[in-house]
């Protein structure tokens, strides 16, 4: 993504993020854009897409779907996709943590999809 004039409101949303954000998520800063991850797993990504952005929600299990939108600006998709989270954190935490238990005790664990991942 390229630098903009609103890179400063950007690292103030992602630092208001991070501080509401539960503990183990956090946002980071990739080359391709930004991932929200719960511990080593990434539940969300903002990617650009033709001329926006695209926030798109990997998570899938229980109640969650994987599903994506297009958005119009960085801060909105971090917005949107932090109070997504907070709402659910107890579930997401729970439900990665029963699938990394059931990944450790299985013997093939090394061919396991990732976690709470759609591909």
């Amino acid at each position: 993504m390229q630098p903009s004039a609103g890179a400063a409101t950007l690292d103030i949303v992602m630092k208001n993020a991070q501080q509401t954000l539960p503990e183990r998520f956090a946002w980071h800063r990739t080359p391709a854009g930004y991932d929200l991850r719960l511990d080593d797993v990434t539940i969300a990504e903002v990617r650009p897409l033709n001329t926006g952005l695209v926030l798109r929600m990997l998570v899938h299990g229980g109640d969650m779907a994987p599903f994506e939108m297009v958005v119009r600006c960085e801060e909105r998709a971090i917005g949107w996709a932090t109070q997504w989270t907070r709402q659910r954190a107890s579930m997401l935490c729970r439900f990665v943590d029963r699938q990394r238990a059931r990944v450790s005790g299985d013997t093939n664990a090394m061919d396991a999809v990732p976690l709470a991942v759609a591909v």
